[in-house]
């Protein structure tokens, strides 16, 4: 298992994603050793700019499609940063 905070855009993993960014590496990477995104669906970063706020889905895990069902994944601990921590329990 893996996790980061990728800045990488994808709908593979971000449904409500802006147009793919940075996407290509770990797209690829997942599919070469059949690994699969670990999310909740929950926006991890709220971005401010130019007076615009947009939530994404960047922080987030990679793992073994085959020991998915061994994961538990939560979103809901605070933090003052503008990204949501990203905590698994195996």
């Amino acid at each position: 298992m893996v996790g980061g905070d990728w800045n990488a855009h994808s709908d593979r993993w971000d449904l409500q994603c802006p147009p793919k960014r940075d996407e290509g590496f770990l797209e690829n990477v997942m599919d070469e050793y059949d690994l699969m995104d670990v999310t909740d669906g929950e926006a991890t970063h709220t971005n401010r700019r130019n007076s615009e706020t947009s939530e994404l889905l960047i922080d987030f895990f990679i793992m073994k499609t085959s020991m998915l069902d061994m994961l538990e994944i939560s979103t809901e601990l605070t933090t003052t940063s503008d990204h949501t921590i990203a905590c698994a329990l195996l």
